[in-house]
């Protein structure tokens, strides 16, 4: 069991844990309590961007304005139980900013297009907040498709939204470190979705692996995506910063951190690998609390990112 989460940790899109944040601490029940309380990973208090999703939950999900709060604490902490992420601490897994991505218009205007026939994909999706955004803008849950490493905040979602007899996206749990055929370990659920994919979505995924298995999530999404599509997307956000490279995870763990220049000689290494040429765009975010974590690194910078085929 310890293994398994291990392996959750590192690969799911909130991979960064109370012990990341307290590296120097064993993760002794009274030290872990301690550090909770103090309000660096575990918080109480709603953050201030809240307002989207409680428009969400009321509007989509038919949730009373009055209860909205409390069912949103009681899902956290549901959340928390499966894993104490620091993005299930902080809320930050109830983030609807990705809306202000124009590159998001772009997707939901691709979807909801007279006959359009658009696929859109979620990698590390957590609880599917961003496939119930697009329904509620309108877009047929149909073509909505998510996966996750943890199938329990798959489940968690559908409780969150209350939509479970109404959602008709598909999720399934998988590894996108995972290649498939006779490299696959364990499941092989995302095969379902090779080569029927328009448009993906990795928010906060990339900046969790090192340079090496980024290459290898990338080529799993070029598998992903429909080969006679055009226009095929991905986009998302993540951790980047001013000086490219290796950066100290958790468990001694490494973790590449991209600019735009490093980002591009990725994806032109993915296409070498791949038989693809692809063109990408970054841009720089200006947003308070890049440091939740105490992290002091003056070279963080939040980025999002486009990635077409050219």
């Amino acid at each position: 069991m310890q293994k398994w989460f291990v392996r959750l940790r590192r690969y799911s899109r909130c991979a960064m844990t109370a012990e990341d944040a307290n590296k120097s601490s064993k993760r002794q029940p009274t030290r872990s309590l301690d550090y909770i309380l103090k309000g660096k990973v575990y918080v109480e208090e709603l953050p201030p961007d809240v307002e989207p999703i409680r428009r969400l939950l009321e509007k989509y999900s038919g949730i009373r304005g009055k209860d909205v709060d409390e069912h949103i604490r009681q899902i956290r902490d549901r959340l928390w139980e499966i894993y104490p992420y620091v993005c299930v601490g902080h809320f930050r897994f109830l983030s609807l900013k990705f809306t202000l991505d124009p590159r998001y218009q772009v997707a939901l205007n691709r979807l909801l297009a007279p006959n359009s026939k658009a696929t859109f994909l979620d990698v590390g999706c957590c609880v599917g907040q961003v496939l119930r955004q697009l329904a509620f803008d309108g877009v047929d849950s149909s073509r909505l498709y998510g996966t996750d490493l943890e199938p329990r905040f798959l489940e968690a979602g559908y409780d969150l939204f209350k939509d479970r007899d109404k959602f008709r996206a598909t999720f399934v749990a998988d590894n996108m470190l995972n290649q498939g055929g006779e490299d696959s370990n364990g499941d092989r659920n995302l095969e379902l979705f090779d080569g029927k994919m328009s448009i993906i979505h990795a928010t906060s995924f990339f900046h969790l692996f090192t340079w090496e298995d980024q290459i290898r999530a990338a080529r799993r999404m070029v598998r992903l995506l429909d080969p006679d599509d055009p226009e095929i997307m991905i986009f998302g956000r993540q951790v980047g910063t001013t000086t490219p490279g290796d950066r100290e995870g958790g468990r001694g763990s490494k973790r590449f951190l991209h600019n735009a220049t490093s980002w591009q000689e990725l994806w032109d290494e993915v296409g070498k690998l791949t038989g693809t040429t692809w063109r990408t765009e970054v841009d720089e975010i200006e947003e308070p609390g890049m440091h939740p974590d105490g992290n002091t690194d003056g070279t963080l910078r939040r980025i999002r990112f486009g990635v077409f085929r050219s």
